[in-house]
């Protein structure tokens, strides 16, 4: 998602891709170097569970160095998953402290370092986990074994992805964002894990169900059977668009007045991505009672999830993860 100055998001594109691995907007100036002015505060682990306790079903996993944000309806015999918050890590600056953000500026010995602490936490391989370029549009990567690695241990070379699904065991996936929606999928019946970045794009092109589809068509999974869960991003509250992405979300059948509130300000509007997202979830045939959102805005939140918005493009990421064990 792609800050333009102000809380708002217009349909200039924001694709911008370092090495292979998503930036989600391009950095001004050298980020290493730049001053603290206009970033938020890192959060306390006391703030974080106070939040939590506020969003019914929501769980938090504080028992090793990194906390980790869950659902209680999405915890599956065999199935590791689980949200990254900015606490727990050891990265500095603009970067404090749980960045995950590959070749984005911070150093890659601290990145991998909380990468190592996040896994452990969820109890996966980091050096196994798979990530994408993610491009804002709605291809879906089939990941196999010789994939493991690839987009966090080494560059990748498959590129123009923004979700990726696989049956195989130990391998993880892995969704990048810092507002835009992350979101893991789970077939516990065929033994299948999916994960998808939808930002504003992604998400009025159907990326939800486009992965939910995939995973019919490459490994049989009956939608009904499919648990989802969307991830901290940006809400409903705060994100802010203009009338030609209002235009693009309307386009879905959904009721208008479900995604999309009147801004204060003439031809813009707030909308409901978890909402939007949802409605075409059910649309794919999965089950309302099988779709779990956190309800945590990265907007609300600027001090214990990253924002784009908030930070004015100089953040970190953060990330959902996926297993099978």
């Amino acid at each position: 998602m792609q800050d333009s100055g102000r809380q708002l998001h217009n349909s200039s594109p924001a694709e911008a891709s370092v090495n292979g691995i998503h930036a989600e907007g391009a950095i001004d100036g050298n980020p290493a170097e730049g001053a603290m002015d206009g970033i938020p505060a890192l959060g306390t682990l006391e703030e974080l569970k106070a939040v939590v306790s506020q969003h019914p079903g929501v769980t938090l996993d504080t028992t090793g160095e990194t906390p980790v944000i869950s659902m209680e309806g999405f915890r599956l015999p065999g199935i590791r998953a689980g949200f990254s918050t900015r606490l727990g890590g050891v990265s500095e600056g603009i970067y404090e402290s749980m960045n995950l953000a590959i070749r984005r500026g911070d150093e890659d010995d601290k990145v991998f370092e909380n990468y190592r602490r996040l896994s452990e936490a969820l109890g996966v391989d980091w050096r196994r986990i798979s990530g994408l370029d993610q491009v804002h549009k709605t291809e879906v990567l089939v990941v196999e074994e010789a994939d493991a690695g690839e987009g966090v241990l080494r560059v990748r070379e498959k590129l123009g992805y923004d979700a990726q699904i696989t049956n195989v065991p130990g391998l993880p996936l892995v969704v990048f964002a810092a507002d835009c929606v992350p979101i893991l999928y789970a077939d516990p019946v065929r033994n299948v894990v999916g994960s998808a970045h939808a930002g504003w794009r992604g998400a009025v092109a159907g990326i939800a169900a486009v992965t939910v589809r995939k995973m019919s068509e490459v490994y049989g999974s009956d939608p009904a059977d499919i648990r989802v869960m969307i991830g901290p991003s940006a809400g409903p509250e705060g994100y802010e668009v203009d009338d030609t992405v209002a235009e693009e979300a309307g386009k879905h059948p959904v009721k208008q007045e479900d995604i999309l509130r009147p801004s204060e300000q003439e031809a813009h509007w707030y909308l409901d991505l978890w909402r939007l997202n949802r409605e075409i979830l059910i649309g794919a045939g999965v089950r309302e009672e099988n779709i779990f959102c956190t309800g945590l805005s990265t907007l609300e939140y600027p001090g214990l999830f990253f924002s784009h918005r908030r930070a004015h493009g100089r953040r970190g990421l953060g990330v959902g993860i996926i297993a099978l064990t």
